[in-house]
């Protein structure tokens, strides 16, 4: 770190929300420090502490130079910053290059959900905190690796799980068990976009919508109500993507649109929808229901809704009764959500982000500052943020389910119903089938 009151930042990764949340988030970071965001996360007491701490970007990596995407999000930067001095680093393990030469104090982790594990282990040897978009991993092997060498190493890792910072989610759940009593079940839907699945992520066989947007609602449940999971049941559908070679003719059909110039005509080979029940202490169930196959012409940006259940009440946040729905000539009806990543911008004034889209990257942000600047321990830190370690029971959640679905995805074929579940508490993972599997059914499964 060359100066003793700065952060130097690398971001690793430019995905679909480079430039409305993350990129956005760290040029209001490096224009005015982090201490003006720190009330959506109720920190505005260290505002004084930490007001001159200044945030860089010093480098951008991605994958190919073929596409040249760090270097148009190094320029895009420069439209603000034009004297910056930012990197743009390419290659397969660009997260090497990266600390070798630009020396960062923190890794912005924003991979495709199955490689985030590698560059989040070489950070924290390399001595880089980290914050890494969610979920944290797609196993609890990984899980476990990035746990106890962050613990070893005492660097913090932070997981962007925003819909902690969701202010009515937060609400409805901080107060819950004072207000609905003992709660009995959880309902809890997210639904992104079909563009999600067949044009935006080229990975998007390598995971699951249960594990991309899945582990929001897990996090906000056992980070709010406390509980631990005793047993998962999955099954789940594989009709339109696994089909995709035939469905999108159908769908060009439909739009009358030309379908060769739908970015993947082939099949895709993952889930369409995960419904995952997950039983916890006390006997309290929650209901996952997932998917990334909704229709475009779908009134929001996702659909997603979660449902408190107590035996003296019930609450409810449902993100199209948010009251903000408008009306476009040519977009039809919209509903819109400020609240995650809304723009303010003055006459003749910056462009500023605000929303729990950016109160989350700040939580991460400001335990690295307050590790690194502040001399706060590592272990003192451990509630102020999505840690790591709060993530394990998602993460074995995510992979329990994974292959419990891909049983019962398999007996269902056979005809055997959907018998299989597990059993997430001991050390390993415990499949559960009432009889054994037919002969040739392969002994692992995918995520």
């Amino acid at each position: 770190m060359s100066n003793p009151r700065e952060i130097n930042v690398a971001i690793l990764g430019g995905g679909m929300f480079f430039q409305d949340i993350i990129g956005q988030s760290f040029k209001d970071f490096a224009k005015g420090g982090i201490s003006g965001a720190l009330t959506s996360i109720g920190m505005s007491h260290l505002a004084p502490a930490v007001a001159d701490v200044k945030i860089n970007v010093v480098a951008i990596g991605t994958h190919s130079q073929k596409s040249g995407t760090a270097g148009k999000l190094v320029q895009w930067f420069k439209q603000d910053f034009p004297d910056s001095n930012i990197q743009a680093r390419y290659g397969d393990t660009v997260w090497k290059d990266i600390f070798a030469q630009d020396k960062p104090d923190v890794l912005f982790v924003a991979t495709p959900d199955h490689l985030h594990h590698q560059p989040i282990l070489d950070a924290l040897d390399a001595g880089c905190d980290v914050i890494t978009e969610k979920p944290l991993c797609l196993t609890t092997d990984q899980a476990d690796a990035i746990i106890a060498k962050a613990q070893e190493k005492q660097l913090i890792v932070s997981v962007d799980m925003h819909k902690r910072y969701d202010p009515f989610v937060r609400e409805m759940l901080t107060n819950a068990e004072a207000k609905y009593g003992p709660i009995n079940r959880i309902r809890a839907v997210l639904e992104e976009p079909l563009q999600v699945s067949t044009e935006v992520f080229a990975w998007a066989e390598k995971s699951n919508p249960f594990a991309y947007v899945g582990c929001h609602w897990l996090d906000v449940v056992h980070h709010y109500l406390k509980v631990k999971p005793l047993a998962v049941y999955a099954t789940g559908q594989k009709n339109l993507l696994a089909n995709w070679d035939k469905h999108h003719l159908e769908i060009a059909k439909r739009k009358n649109l030309d379908p060769t110039t739908f970015k993947r005509q082939h099949a895709i080979q993952t889930w369409d929808s995960l419904d995952v029940a997950v039983t916890y202490d006390h006997g309290m169930r929650g209901d996952y229901n997932n998917n990334w196959i909704n229709p475009q012409e779908f009134e929001g940006a996702v659909n997603q809704e979660i449902e408190v259940y107590g035996i003296y009440g019930r609450g409810m946040v449902d993100q199209q009764d948010r009251g903000f729905r408008e009306t476009v000539t040519g977009d039809g009806s919209r509903t819109r959500n400020p609240t995650f990543g809304g723009r303010v911008q003055h006459q003749g004034g910056n462009l500023e982000l605000f929303g729990y889209g950016k109160a989350s990257i700040v939580s991460g942000l400001l335990a690295v500052i307050r590790r690194r600047i502040l001399g706060e321990s590592y272990d003192s830190l451990n509630e102020t943020y999505p840690t790591a370690a709060s993530q394990r029971d998602v993460v074995r959640i995510i992979e329990a389910a994974g292959i419990v679905a891909e049983k019962n995805f398999q007996a269902m074929q056979n005809g055997q119903g959907a018998p299989v579940s597990a059993n997430p508490t001991g050390n390993n993972i415990e499949i559960i089938e009432p009889y054994p599997p037919p002969p040739g059914t392969p002994g692992s499964f995918p995520l």
